[in-house]
This record gives structure tokens, sequence and C-alpha cells, in this order.
């Protein structure tokens, strides 16, 4: 049903003359990056034909590491291959792209997991889907956990399908994909075998790093719109890609087209958050709320904070939660950083048909053997999940000179 999807590993072959090209991966960083993903666009490898895509595999030493291929635009066309690497400082990796034959290509463990789950109410019952819309604010209870929901072993993310669109949290006991058996609601069989759990009360806020129009004083929803679609793009072993779009949505006196795209890689916690809009916005805002009595990391592209609360409104079946919330923007996009009641703010603007990405990531007390138990230690990972995010890998078709 997943026909976006495209694994590597697993496509039909076909017959033809195998064709390689090497890579030089590098880390221009001062310190070790782990589990990076590499993001190529096969449109920029012309080494490649369209009837390649489907049979490449990556190699490191030769040896086959795990990649996915993913059709963007649902044209049946691989667009994107993406594997991901571990380097120490300023070290370069050969990697070699290579097409082979359907038996030589590996199938690798599924790191990643996305689901949509729509309500047959009329037969008590619910189906899985890729993409649901509707002209009006009526999909919240239509569908199962509310909207899209995706994770990696660490760490999970849903959408609510109304007005909100905030971004909630499922914090993991232990590293595992969960949701499929969970569906975001574990029974109390699932909690006692070690089952994590809805650990994020978002309210009316922008829980972590949902994107929000201004109204001047506070955060607000999308209530004028015209269409509001929400829609698993890309699902396989290695990442995620859920989207929202809002059609004909009345703001700053236009009428505007808002994709935000969430990206998600296995072993990561943390989120890629791409914005696209139809014409100029002149401002938009996303963070981390305050959860309630939480300590707040407030800093001119990076926001976070750290709190105590119930994340449920049944207070006698279910424990106060602690979480670590954090956003980041690249260098020099954020013009301004404030609170309103419910919030820790980051502003920004985009350029029609100019993406815009910024970063999220949460952390929960649920963790067992976690490093981050405290404030102080979740505001330290922050910024050293800043850092990593400001130097990038760099991929060459030519082997760098070691000046």
């Amino acid at each position: 049903m997943k026909r976006f999807v495209f694994i590597c590993a697993c496509c039909v072959a076909l017959a033809a003359q195998a064709k390689s090209l090497s890579l030089y991966v590098s880390n221009p960083a001062e310190f070790e990056q782990t589990d990076v993903p590499v993001v190529l666009t096969l449109d920029e490898y012309a080494e490649f034909s369209i009837s390649d895509r489907a049979k490449l595999a990556v190699l490191v030493n030769g040896q086959q590491i795990p990649s996915q291929l993913d059709d963007l635009n649902a044209d049946k066309v691989p667009d994107e291959l993406v594997f991901q690497l571990s380097m120490s400082a300023h070290s370069t990796q050969k990697v070699v792209l290579k097409t082979l034959p359907e038996k030589q290509r590996k199938c690798f463990t599924k790191e990643m997991n996305a689901q949509m789950w729509r309500k047959d109410k009329e037969n008590n019952t619910m189906y899985e889907v890729t993409e649901a819309s509707s002209t009006q604010n009526d999909m919240y209870n239509q569908m199962h956990h509310h909207g899209v929901a995706w994770e990696s072993s660490l760490m999970a993310y849903r959408i609510y399908f109304d007005n909100k669109q905030t971004i909630d949290i499922y914090g993991k006991k232990t590293p595992q994909l969960e949701l499929e058996r969970s569906l975001w609601y574990p029974t109390d069989e699932q909690l006692a075998q070690g089952f994590g759990d809805d650990v994020l009360r978002v309210s009316g806020s922008v829980g972590v790093g949902t994107v929000k129009p201004w109204n001047g004083k506070k955060a607000v929803h999308i209530t004028d719109f015209e269409k509001r679609t929400q829609r698993i793009v890309a699902e396989g072993n290695l990442r995620t890609i859920c989207e929202i779009e809002v059609e004909g949505w009345k703001y700053e006196g236009k009428t505007i087209n808002m994709i935000v795209r969430y990206t998600m890689y296995a072993r990561h916690r943390d989120c890629q958050v791409t914005v696209l809009t139809s014409t100029d916005v002149d401002t938009l805002v996303t963070g981390v709320q305050k959860v309630k009595g939480g300590i707040l990391l407030e800093e001119p592209e990076l926001v976070g904070c750290w709190g105590t609360d119930w994340p449920v409104n049944d207070t006698v079946k279910y424990a106060k939660e602690t979480v670590g919330l954090g956003v980041v923007l690249p260098q020099q996009t954020a013009y301004l950083q404030k609170q309103d009641k419910a919030n820790n703010l980051l502003f920004f603007t985009t350029k029609a048909n100019q993406p815009f990405s910024f970063y999220i990531t949460a952390v929960s007390m649920k963790e067992i053997n976690s490093p981050i138990s405290s404030a102080e230690t979740f505001f330290a990972h922050l910024h050293q999940w800043q850092k990593a995010m400001s130097v990038p890998l760099i991929v060459n078709k030519n082997k760098p000179s070691n000046k």
C-alpha cells in the first residue's frame, strides 16, 4: 500500500551492466559525528539512468551499508538516495554507489515507522492510509491517534489533524519501534512490558516545533483555510518523511499555500522541519511549549524547556512526566526570540517557493540509563546538537586534497 517507498535492497532488478561511482564524504567538524544522514539528489548524478536508480546499493570498504531510495513526487521514480555515516573529526570516507542485481542487494533491518489510521465508525474499525484531506476542521476525531505519527527507536512524534497542527511526543523506555503495536496508546500489559507512552500535554501550545502564525500578542492556530492535508511521503529502513499542507490560508492579507515537512532518521531523536510557502510570509513562529514550572533556555537561534507535568488529564492512572524540548534555527535566520504565555518562541520569515529548514528534538525521563537527567545536561546536549547542525558533511566526486 505504501507505493511511494523504495528500499534499495528490495527493488525489482533489471538486467543491465553494473555501473559504479565513487564519492568522497568529508567531516569538516572538529568533533566526531555519529549516524549523520547523507542525502543524494539523484537528478544530480547523470552517471545513473532513470532505470538504474532502483538498483543502487551503497558500499563502504567493499561492504553494503543500509540505504534507502525514496520517490518524493509519487512518479514511481526514486528521487533521493539516503545513507548514514559515522565519522571522526576532519576525516574523509570513500563511498561507492553501485548498481547490483536483485540477488546481490541486501535487505536491511527496518529502523523507522510512519503510520496514519482512519476510523470507520460505522463498522467500529479503522484502516491505514498514507494521505487524508479535509476542507473543514473535522479530522481530529476521524483519525486514530488524531493524525499522522512516526518514530525511530528513540522517540515518536505525531501531528494533530486540526487547527492547532501541534507536534506531540511519545517517550520510549528502551530503544525500539512500538507504534505498530501500541498505536500510541499502550495497554496496561504493554506498559508492564516496558513500552513508552505519551509524555506531553500540549494543549494549545506549539508543543515542539509546530509552525504557527502570530497575532501580535501570541502564537495562534491556522483557522482560515480552504483545505488541510496530512500525508506520509516516505517510510523505509532509514527515514520517514511526513507532511502537513494548508491550501488557501488567509494570513497577513495574503492567500498562502504552506507545506511543513518533518524528516526523521534512524537512531535519531531529532527531526528536520522544512517549511515551503507559495508567497513571502513576514511572520511565522515556532519553538517549544513552557512545560509547567519548567526551566527555559532562551538564545537568539535556540530555545529549550525542561519541565515536569501531567501528560494527560487523568491524574489518577498516570504519573507526571519530565521532558526536554528543543528547537534550533540555522544561523542568522531567526529575527526575534520571545515568550508568550504558553511558549518559548523563535520568529522567522519565508520567501516564496524557497524551502526554509530548522530542527527539533525531545528527550524523556522515561528513558532507562539516559545520560540526560537534568536541565543542565539537557541544555548542554542542545548546545552540542546545535553545533553539529551547523557543520554538515560534504560530498565530492573528486577525492579532496590533504592540504
